[in-house]
C-alpha cells in the first residue's frame, strides 16, 4: 500500500502536496522542457510507428504495435493545455482540463501493460521456441487487448468523475498537466502502474533465469532456426522494461513534503524521457534506418521481429501462430 500511495500521491498531489509554487521563470523553463520532450516522444514514436506499418520491409509483432501507441498516447497529456501551465496563463477551459486529466490518468496504466505485454510475449516466445513450440494465438489475443481495455476503462472512470464533480478538475499547482483533487482516479491509477510495473520487472527476472538456464540451447536455436529470438531485441526490450522503476522510485520523495516541490519538475520530466527513449531505443534498429535511407538501393528485407506480425505486404495474419524472422540489429 505506501507503494500505491507514493505513486498516488504524484499524481494527485494531494494532503501533503500543497507547498509553494516555484518561481514563475522556474516554472515556465520546466514546463517547456515538458512539453518539448513530450512532442518530440510523439514524434519520433509516430515516425518508427508509422514506418514499420507501412513498409514491407519491415515487420514488427502486434503487441510491438500496442507498445509504441501506448507511449504515444502517453505524451498526449500536456499538448491539451499548452499556454495555460503557469500562473500567469489564463486557465484552461473545464472541457480541455478534464479530458486532460483523463489522459493524464489513463495513459500511464496504458503504458506500463503495454510494456507488460511486450515483455511477457517476449519470455513466452523464447520459452516455446526452446521447445520447439510457438506461443497460441488466442495468448497474443489477450496480451493485444488487455492494455487498450485497461486504457478506456480508466478514461471512462475518470472522464465521468471529472464531469459529475467539476469543482475538483483543475491544473496541478505546477502546471504539467490538470489532474483531479479527489485521490481516488490517482489511487486506482497507481495501483494499475504498480501492479503493471512490477509484473514486467518479474517477466523480465523471468526471462533472465530462463536464458541462464538453458543459454547453450537459446544459442544453437539461434543458429539453427532462423525464426528464434535474436539477443539483441531482448536486451532492447529488457533494458526499456527497467525505465519505468526509475519513476516508480522517484515517486517516493513526494511522500516527503519539503522535497515536493524540487522533486516533482524533475520526476515529470523523467516520465516525458521515457517516450524519447523508447523512440530512440526502437528507432535505431537497422531496418528501419535502411528504409528511411531511401536514396540506396532496396535489399532483401532484414530479419525482425519475433511472432506474428501485422507489417504491411508480410502476409501473416494478426494473430496467426506462424513467427517471421527475428534479428534486431
Amino acid at each position: 500500500m505506501a507503494i500505491i500511495g507514493a505513486v498516488a500521491q504524484s499524481l494527485a498531489r494531494g494532503p501533503t502536496g500543497q507547498a509553494s509554487v516555484p518561481e514563475d521563470d522556474s516554472l515556465q523553463a520546466w514546463n517547456i522542457a515538458f512539453n518539448i520532450l513530450s512532442a518530440l516522444g510523439f514524434f519520433l514514436l509516430t515516425t518508427v510507428f508509422l514506418t514499420a506499418l507501412c513498409s514491407s520491409r519491415v515487420k514488427r509483432v502486434s503487441t510491438w504495435y500496442t507498445y509504441i501507441v501506448a507511449w504515444m498516447v502517453f505524451c498526449v497529456p500536456p499538448f491539451l493545455i499548452i499556454g495555460h501551465q503557469t500562473p500567469l496563463d489564463p486557465p484552461p477551459s473545464f472541457a480541455a482540463c478534464v479530458v486532460d486529466s483523463a489522459l493524464m490518468y489513463a495513459s500511464r496504466p496504458f503504458a506500463a501493460f503495454a510494456t507488460l505485454a511486450l515483455l511477457l510475449h517476449l519470455y513466452l516466445n523464447v520459452s516455446t521456441r526452446l521447445r520447439n513450440g510457438q506461443v497460441r494465438p488466442e495468448f497474443v489475443l489477450a496480451l493485444i487487448v488487455i492494455p487498450p481495455i485497461s486504457y478506456l476503462g480508466m478514461l471512462l472512470y475518470t472522464l465521468l468523475l471529472g464531469i459529475h464533480a467539476p469543482d475538483q478538475v483543475q491544473p496541478e499547482p505546477q502546471g504539467f498537466y490538470c489532474h483531479i483533487s479527489s485521490t481516488t482516479p490517482a489511487i486506482v491509477g497507481a495501483a494499475l502502474v504498480v501492479f503493471g510495473t512490477t509484473a514486467a520487472l518479474l517477466v523480465e527476472v523471468l526471462t533472465v533465469i530462463l536464458l541462464w538456464r538453458n543459454w547453450c540451447a537459446f544459442r544453437a536455436l539461434q543458429r539453427r532456426d532462423e525464426h528464434a529470438v535474436s539477443l539483441s531485441i531482448i536486451i532492447r526490450i529488457s533494458v526499456f522494461g527497467t525505465f519505468p522503476v526509475i519513476g516508480l522510485i522517484l515517486s517516493f520523495t513526494t511522500y516527503t513534503p519539503n522535497l515536493l516541490d524540487r522533486i516533482f519538475p524533475v520526476y515529470n520530466i523523467i516520465l516525458a524521457l521515457l517516450p524519447v527513449a523508447a523512440g530512440l531505443i526502437f528507432g535505431s534498429q537497422m531496418d528501419l534506418i535502411k528504409v528511411w535511407m531511401f536514396w540506396r538501393a532496396h535489399e532483401a528485407p532484414l530479419k525482425t521481429e519475433f511472432g506474428p506480425t501485422t507489417s504491411a505486404g508480410s502476409g501473416v495474419p494478426f494473430f496467426s501462430s506462424q513467427t517471421t524472422t527475428m534479428d534486431i540489429n
